[in-house]
């Protein structure tokens, strides 16, 4: 299958993004890696800022997808399969990855723009959030606070794990889900 003209400028700017940061990659080498037109790109995404906001638009919708692939519409997933579906898909993704820690750290990235994506994307992890915290589970922090800190730990925990040798992946993952549940729930709540 042939992939679009939006695709493939989205896939060359990933590739040049976490190899070059934002600042060392220009418009002009995305669409030479794409093998597009500068004014092709430019069709796309009027700015470099909106060509980097739909990429992370893209990445973290997927990484949303990841997170709950194994659950029914209908069921609540448990906050220890998504961390372990969140770390798996992270580490299958190193690419990706790195640019979602790159918008994490970065002064360049919209952090307005990031909490709407969380919103977006992720509002099935907010809704439990809230949940949580409505039932004394979770600690009484802002929704933005808490996903910060369960996305700063996963992507900790996945940059840890993809160093491990596979055959001590999966016990690294299942013992971080305590460091999770630490940081946000209330004192002897389970929440696992």
């Amino acid at each position: 299958m042939t992939k679009s003209k939006r695709t493939l400028i989205l896939d060359s700017a990933l590739a040049l993004f976490t190899v070059n940061g934002f600042h060392g990659t220009t418009t002009a080498a995305i669409a030479r890696e794409a093998k597009v037109a500068t004014g092709t790109l430019f069709h796309h995404f009027a700015t470099k800022e909106a060509l980097i906001e739909a990429l992370y638009f893209e990445v973290k919708k997927e990484f949303s997808q990841g997170l709950i692939q194994q659950y029914e519409q209908n069921k609540v997933p448990l906050l220890a399969d998504i961390w372990v579906n969140g770390v798996n898909w992270l580490v299958s993704h190193p690419q990706k990855r790195a640019f979602i820690l790159l918008c994490s750290h970065s002064l360049y990235f919209d952090k307005k723009i990031q909490l709407a994506v969380w919103q977006e994307v992720l509002g099935f992890f907010t809704e439990l959030l809230n949940a949580g915290i409505k039932e004394g589970t979770i600690k009484d922090l802002p929704i933005p606070y808490l996903l910060s800190t369960c996305e700063s730990i996963l992507l900790s925990t996945a940059s840890y794990v993809h160093a491990l040798p596979a055959a001590e992946q999966k016990a690294a993952i299942n013992s971080s889900i305590n460091v999770i549940v630490d940081a946000i729930s209330v004192q002897r709540a389970d929440i696992h």
